[in-house]
């Protein structure tokens, strides 16, 4: 898998890449920026926190997470959209 530049966000290809990689190394990112990414999803995924963190920190599809969180993929879209401008 690779990365693809997300339409509709207003951050550069190379930032949108940056944390893209970094969220996927979750487990090998500093505590501080694991509390960040954790901080990020409660606040731009309210309660769909969790389903937000599998959306930004896996490779698996919106619609696979959206489905098993029971939870409209659109949902999951803005807030990962949200998640990638507060960064």
């Amino acid at each position: 898998m690779g990365f693809k530049k997300l339409r509709g966000i207003a951050l550069p290809e190379e930032k949108q890449g940056l944390i893209r990689y970094t969220c996927l190394t979750y487990r090998e990112q500093p505590g501080h920026v694991q509390r960040k990414i954790l901080r990020l999803c409660r606040e731009q995924g309210g309660d769909y926190a969790a389903a937000l963190w599998e959306v930004v920190c896996t490779w698996e599809s919106v619609t696979s997470i959206s489905g098993r969180h029971h939870v409209d993929a659109s949902v999951l879209y803005d807030a990962r959209k949200r998640f990638f401008e507060a960064w």
